[in-house]
């Protein structure tokens, strides 16, 4: 992954860890905070995942735009829906990326 995958990456891991410290949107943060660390830590080596035939960031991109979604119709805070709105930009670019439409 180059730099600006591992910034989208740390982006939405920090915006799901964000969502995740409020009370309104506890379960979509869980999952988004999920996707975005494997992410992270697919980006930096850590980890490797793979589906045979699918790709793992397609899979991830979508959980975190799902979440991303969900979350930003439950909360109302100003930094809740600014996190939410990161996590959604971010699942979409990776689900357009999955795509090969980007």
């Amino acid at each position: 992954m180059n730099a600006v995958a591992n910034a989208f990456a740390l982006a939405a891991l920090v915006a799901s860890g964000f969502l995740l410290m409020g009370p309104a949107a506890r379960v979509p943060a869980i999952f988004a905070t999920v996707a975005a660390g494997l992410e992270v830590l697919m980006a930096y080596g850590v980890v490797r995942l793979s589906v045979s035939g699918f790709p793992i960031g397609l899979v991830l991109g979508a959980v975190l735009l799902v979440a991303g979604v969900v979350a930003y119709l439950r909360v109302s805070a100003k930094g809740a829906v600014s996190a939410a709105t990161i996590a959604v930009l971010v699942g979409a670019v990776q689900v357009l990326r999955g795509l090969r439409a980007l």
